[in-house]
C-alpha cells in the first residue's frame, strides 16, 4: 500500500530570519521583499500576526499596527540553500524526497514499505522531526495515504501525526 509523508517547516523564511536574529524570536517579525517602506510583507511570525500584520501589507503599514516590528530580507538563494539542506537531511529517512516547488518548507517523502524498517510510522515521523530540530527547524510531520491528505494534516498539526 502506498504511504506518503509531508514534512512542513512552517514559514521557512521566517525561521531562517529568526535563526539569524535569535533576539527577535519573541517579537513581531516579518520577512519583506526589500528593505524599503513600501515593500510588501511576505512572511509573518505569530506575534506579528496577533498584532494584525498579514502577508501582503506594505512594511510601512505593518509598522503602524506593530510599532516594535522587526523586519528583514531573506534572499531566494538563502532559502534555496536551506531547502537543499533539509532535503539532504530528509533523505536519511526515505530515498524519495520531493520539495514543493512553490512553497518553501513543504516536502513529501515516500513512506511506502518503511514500516518494516521502523518500530512504527509514528516513531519514524518523530525521528524526522527530531532530525529537523537538530538543524534548528521546527516542523510538523504527517503520514498518510495521499499527498494532499498528508499536506493538509501537516498544516494543522504540531509534532508528528500518522
Amino acid at each position: 500500500m502506498e504511504r506518503w509523508a509531508c514534512a512542513e517547516i512552517p514559514a521557512l523564511p521566517i525561521q531562517l530570519l529568526l535563526r539569524a536574529h535569535p533576539d527577535w524570536r519573541n517579537h513581531p517579525t516579518v520577512v519583506v521583499a526589500q528593505d524599503l517602506p513600501q515593500s510588501p510583507v511576505l512572511w509573518v511570525n505569530e506575534p506579528a500576526r496577533r498584532g494584525g500584520v498579514v502577508p501582503g501589507l506594505r512594511y510601512a503599514s505593518a509598522l503602524t499596527l506593530a510599532p516594535r516590528l522587526h523586519a528583514g530580507v531573506m534572499p531566494d538563494p538563502e532559502v534555496a540553500r536551506a531547502v537543499g539542506t533539509v532535503t539532504e537531511t530528509l533523505r536519511q529517512f526515505s530515498p524519495h524526497v520531493e520539495p514543493a516547488r512553490d512553497e518553501p518548507g513543504v516536502f513529501w517523502l515516500d513512506a511506502s514499505g518503511l514500516e518494516r524498517l521502523h518500530a512504527s510510522l509514528r516513531d519514524w515521523a518523530q525521528s524526522i522531526r527530531d532530525a529537523l530540530s537538530r538543524i534548528e527547524f521546527d516542523a510538523a510531520i504527517a503520514v498518510g495515504f495521499t499527498r494532499f491528505g498528508t499536506y493538509a494534516a501537516a498544516r494543522v498539526t504540531r509534532g508528528a501525526r500518522v
